[in-house]
């Protein structure tokens, strides 16, 4: 794989939030290769090569360290000494320069694009979340929040969110059109990787259905209660355009660790000082 072609590969993974690390050889002695590039992911699959055997499995697996302290390095290795008393003649130096590039960008998942999910889309966007849409319609009944969306991905089924590749960490609002694929879809969402929030739209009727539903299914009651349903911050809201803003100001609260609670209310619980 060309350099060309790694530059795309990395515009697209940080466009849909995903971690790598760039690995670029910096000096090569006595060497057959000396330059290179290569990409590694959290997984440790990898594209392009600084040249193969254990030179790269040794990059690979310090790139892999990179990504889990969230750091930049740059590595020597000289494995002469090592091949030589293993009975190998083979003898050199490899320095590389290994940049870990984390998505900066929160990922919200909207499932489900009608209008509340399409004001959803449209705030989260503007305070700079990556919105990945996932609905069974098409642009027919959907294509402005397809359009909104920084990426789409079509089902056939609402419940088959739980296949889709998408990133550990996510936020999920689950906007569906009925009672039914609201519950398929939730539980899909429940099989993704350590979602950092889930919130459905529904009464509080509608949301004790289908939870029961879903501890039918397996679902523990401590998983349920950690989902936001009803959703939102109390705000008092019924369009579309003011539920997304108590839907959004929720996970405001959640990714940045506050209570939603009003500033003014926060002063006054403050001692008074002296």
């Amino acid at each position: 794989m060309g350099y060309y072609e790694l530059l795309q590969e990395q515009a697209e993974n940080l466009k849909k939030g995903q971690d790598f690390a760039v690995v670029t050889i910096v000096k090569a002695q006595q060497l057959a290769r000396t330059s290179g590039k290569m990409l590694v992911y959290p997984d440790g699959t990898i594209s392009g090569t600084v040249g193969g055997g254990m030179w790269e499995k040794a990059t690979i697996q310090d790139a892999l360290r990179c990504l889990e302290q969230g750091e930049n390095a740059v590595k020597t290795y000289d494995f002469g000494s090592e091949l030589t008393a293993a009975g190998i003649h083979c003898t050199g130096m490899l320095t590389v320069f290994i940049e870990c590039c984390r998505a900066d960008r929160p990922q919200l998942v909207v499932v489900g694009g009608g209008h509340v999910g399409a004001a959803v889309i449209r705030a989260a966007r503007e305070i700079g979340f990556f919105v990945t849409l996932v609905d069974t319609r098409g642009e027919l009944e959907i294509g402005p929040s397809m359009e909104m969306a920084d990426r789409f991905l079509p089902v056939p089924r609402f419940g088959d969110v739980a296949a889709l590749p998408l990133p550990a960490g996510a936020f999920y609002v689950v906007s569906t059109y009925g009672h039914q694929v609201d519950g398929e879809a939730l539980y899909g969402v429940l099989q993704q990787k350590s979602p950092a929030y889930i919130g459905m739209l529904g009464s509080t009727k509608k949301v004790a259905a289908i939870f029961s539903q879903l501890e039918k299914r397996g679902i523990s009651r401590e998983t349920l209660e950690r989902i936001h349903s009803p959703i939102g911050l109390d705000l008092g809201g019924e369009t579309p355009e003011e539920l997304a803003v108590a839907i959004v100001a929720e996970m405001l609260a959640v990714k940045n660790g506050r209570t939603g609670v009003s500033l003014s209310v926060r002063r006054t619980e403050r001692p008074a000082e002296v």
